[in-house]
Formats: C-alpha cells, structure tokens, sequence
C-alpha cells in the first residue's frame, strides 16, 4: 500500500511517501500564503517524481499542519497535529515518554501515557509567531544564511540579550544593536538564545516531574546551536530521530496506512466525585 502524509505549515510544505512503512519518497517547499493548495500539489508532485510514481498508484493522502483545511480538495482525511506528532514518534522513536515539535510557528509538547496515548499536550503561546519564524526573519536582517544562524556560538553568561516576548520589539532590538555595531556573530547568538527562551517555556508548562527520554522533531532540530542551546537550559538531552524534519508528514502518511490507528488521545481521568 502506497501512502501519502503532507504537512503544511505557515513556511513549508512537508511531503512523505510511504509503502509498507518505508519512505520512497519526500519534497519539501515553501507554503505559498494564500495560494497554499498550489503550492502543496507542487511540492507532491515533486515527491512523486523522486519516487518515481503516477498520482493514481498513491492509495490515500493525509494531511495535517496550520494550512490542512487549504488542501481539502485533495485529502482522503485532515488529521489535527498533536496525533501526527504522537505518530511518527511512536515509530521514529519507540522507547520516547515525551515529543517536542519545534517549528517555524509552533512549538508543541506532549507527554505520553501507557500504550503511547496522550498524556498532555503544551503549545506555544508568546506572541504571534514561532521560534522557527523568529529566527528566520532575523538572519533576513542580519544578512545571514541558516547554516550560519545553526553555526551560531552559545551566548556567553552576561552576554546580549533581545526582548523574547514580542519578535517586533525583538527585532528592534536587533536593528538597535546593528547601529551600534556589535557583530552579527554576536547578535546571532542572542537571537538563538531568545527563541530558546520561548521554546522552553513550552516545556515548563507540562506537568510530569520527570521526563524521560525526549524526541526532538520540526524545522529547529535541524539547527545545532538551536538544540545545543535548548539543552543546556533545560538540562535535558533530546533524541533527533531520521526524517525529524518531516515527522508531521510521516505520522499522517502512517496513519494513512491503517499503521497502528487505535485512539491516540487517553480518557481523562474524571474524579469519582463527578462520576
């Protein structure tokens, strides 16, 4: 059975081409704003040519991301995206209690229960946009590739710091310390730590006590100094699976398989007073 998970988000398109559990094929693309929907059938289209397949040898297409409802025309289903997540991590990751999705919008966070159903879910709620977003508009006005903002030194104990609570007085701050002429190494540097900063408040909002073992997906656990960053506030290691880019994409192409479909999200546990 030959499937398809497409994730679209607010930046990119994810596209995962699945036949028994095996990836034939991936593409990867810019979402397209308001023209999302043609732009997703490019990027797929684009998938297909690298696998080598006609459209009608794919069975079912999945979809999930901030943009599914854009690409209703062309999903068999629209799969919400913390049970995408919960997915591919289950398969990318099976020994995982926790999963983090850093993207360039959201970060999300869950725990998992027994039988890998959810146990919480945490998202991002600073501001508008995500630490993907934030740190890909700085290195526009910084001038610097994504390689270099992922080369990126850790910010040193006392070093610069920009608001981590609005990206436009963040980037205010940013055009404030370009005029006085820091480098842009440096400010490169503090910009990584702010989007840390938002992306471990995410963390600190579940629960558990303890997490285990944690698998780190999304755009950001492609960025080394984002994720060196990360651990060292959090005092955690992460695990970054194969094809964490594209977990999104993966999990919904699974599912689109029938792989391990059983309820993802666990019954609340309701106080017998309310029973």
């Amino acid at each position: 059975m030959i499937t398809a998970g497409i994730d679209i988000g607010v930046e990119n398109i994810k596209v995962i081409l699945l036949q028994d559990q095996k990836i034939i094929g991936r593409g990867k693309g810019r979402s397209g704003g308001i023209g999302r929907l043609a732009a997703a059938k490019a990027v797929y289209e684009g998938a297909l040519k690298e696998a080598g397949l006609a459209a009608d040898k794919v069975e079912k297409v999945f979809v999930t991301g901030k943009g599914k409802f854009d690409l209703e025309p062309i999903a068999d289903d629209i799969l919400t995206e913390p049970v995408t997540l919960a997915k591919a991590v289950e398969f990318l990751s099976p020994d995982a209690t926790a999963a983090m999705n850093a993207g360039a919008d959201e970060t999300m966070v869950i725990t998992y229960r027994g039988g890998h159903k959810i146990r919480e879910l945490a998202i991002n709620e600073k501001c508008a946009a995500g630490a993907g977003s934030f740190i890909r508009r700085m290195a526009r006005r910084l001038e610097m590739t994504q390689e270099e903002m992922s080369a990126a030194p850790p910010v040193a104990p006392g070093g610069t710091y920009i608001n981590d609570g609005c990206v436009v007085f963040g980037e205010l701050d940013v055009l404030s310390l370009l005029n006085k002429g820091m480098s842009t190494k440096e400010i490169a540097s503090a910009v990584i730590f702010t989007a840390v900063i938002r992306a471990s408040t995410v963390v600190k909002e579940i629960t558990v006590e303890k997490f285990d073992k944690v698998a780190l997906v999304g755009g950001l656990s492609q960025n080394d100094a984002f994720v060196q960053a990360l651990e060292a506030r959090l005092g955690m290691k992460f695990e970054i699976p194969a094809e964490a880019e594209y977990a999104p994409a993966l999990g919904a192409a699974l599912m689109a398989a029938g792989w391990g479909a059983e309820l993802y999200v666990d019954k609340p546990e309701i106080p017998t007073v309310f029973q």
